[in-house]
C-alpha cells in the first residue's frame, strides 16, 4: 500500500513512514533476540522494496525507548525516527552524538515533566539541550503531542526559543 501510494502521488523525495509501535517506556516489547530473528528481516525487506522503488527516505514512527534495537533499525535503512521521547528514556542529544547525520530525529521535547510543570528555567534549559542534537541539521525539534497539560504560555515560550537559537537548514 505504501509503495502504491508513493507512486499514486509522485511522492519519491518525501519518503514513506512506517508506523509500528513495539516499545514502551523501559525498551521494545520483545527482546532485542526475537527482534533480530522475527522482525528485522521483515524491515530489511520492506526497506529494500522502498529504496530500489527509488523512495528517497524512509522513518520510523514507534512509541517508547527503541535504543535496544535502534542499530539493527538503521541497518535495514530506518533513516529517521520519530519521536525522541524522553519520558521513555530516549534523549535526542545522545542520539545525535551516537549516530550523528545518520539518524534523522523528530521529537526531543517532554511532554510529560518538563514542559507541563517546568518553570521557565528548566523549560529553556531543556529546549536549548535539544537544540544541540540539531546543530548540524537532522533534527525536527518537537514532542509527541502537546496535551491540555501545557500551557500556552509554555508552548508560546518553547517556539520564542527555537526561534531565536534554532538553525533553519
Amino acid at each position: 500500500m505504501g509503495l502504491e501510494a508513493i507512486r499514486r502521488y509522485d511522492c519519491f523525495d518525501t519518503g514513506i513512514w512506517f508506523f509500528d509501535d513495539m516499545a514502551a517506556n523501559l525498551g521494545p516489547m520483545f527482546s532485542p533476540r526475537i527482534f533480530e530473528r522475527i522482525f528485522y528481516p521483515c524491515y530489511q525487506w520492506m526497506c529494500a522494496q522502498n529504496r530500489r522503488a527509488g523512495v528517497g527516505h524512509i522513518l520510523l514512527h514507534c512509541d517508547g525507548n527503541i535504543e535496544a534495537i535502534l542499530d539493527m533499525l538503521i541497518d535495514a535503512v530506518i533513516q529517521g525516527i520519530h519521536p525522541v521521547e524522553p519520558k521513555a528514556g530516549m534523549d535526542a542529544l545522545r542520539l545525535r552524538q551516537r549516530y550523528g547525520r545518520s539518524l534523522a530525529l523528530l521529537g526531543g521535547l517532554d511532554n510529560a515533566h518538563i514542559l507541563p510543570g517546568g518553570d521557565k528555567v528548566e523549560i529553556e534549559r531543556h529546549v536549548m539541550h535539544v537544540l544541540e542534537a540539531g546543530q548540524e541539521g537532522g533534527l525536527v525539534i518537537g514532542a509527541h503531542s502537546i496535551g491540555p497539560d501545557v500551557a500556552v504560555e509554555t508552548y508560546d515560550d518553547v517556539h520564542r526559543l527555537i526561534l531565536e537559537h534554532g538553525r533553519y537548514a
